[in-house]
């Protein structure tokens, strides 16, 4: 179970710590960890192949990531360039700072979607938990992983099938 709160009675924003950036952090990264390694997104692979990163360059671009983020509770005086620096983010292959920084940009990118849309009073419904938004991070992930001709394909599909429901209504 999940718990959102309004901070003031004149802001009508929720409050969730499930869509904190600061507490889905080990979730997300685990999340970007797999799509790397799974090599879906194609456009993001053929960029890698060509500049020859390697699943080693990957990690490693990955592991000062996570350390640079750490950085923050760690060495809370540095600034967030002298942690990238200090973690050595910068020294590895700018390819793989792309990718790293792309792929926690999918995930989030899932993650605001659904986030915004429950954050809001209108919507009142069932919470989400941090799976839940994981679920649609999973979503964007696939769909942003997908070739041009077949986002092409699903848009056609959910004209179709959007059509579908507008006749049974």
């Amino acid at each position: 179970m999940t718990i959102q709160a309004r901070m003031s009675a004149s802001d009508n924003r929720l409050y969730n710590p499930n869509r904190d950036v600061a507490h889905n952090f080990s979730e997300v990264l685990h999340l970007v960890a797999s799509r790397l390694e799974d090599e879906t997104w194609v456009e993001l692979k053929e960029v890698l192949a060509r500049e020859n990163v390697s699943m080693d360059d990957l990690g490693d671009a990955c592991g000062c990531f996570c350390n640079y983020v750490a950085s923050g509770k760690n060495h809370p005086n540095r600034s967030m360039f002298e942690s990238l620096k200090a973690e050595k983010f910068f020294d590895c292959k700018p390819a793989a700072q792309i990718a790293v920084l792309a792929s926690i940009g999918v995930c989030y990118a899932g993650i605001m979607h659904a986030g915004i849309r429950e954050a809001t009073i209108a919507s009142e419904g069932p919470l989400m938990s941090v799976t839940d938004f994981l679920r649609y991070a999973e979503r964007f992930k696939k769909y942003a992983g997908m070739p041009r001709w077949r986002r092409k394909l699903e848009h056609l599909k959910e004209k179709v099938l959007r059509a579908f429901r507008t006749f049974k209504e």
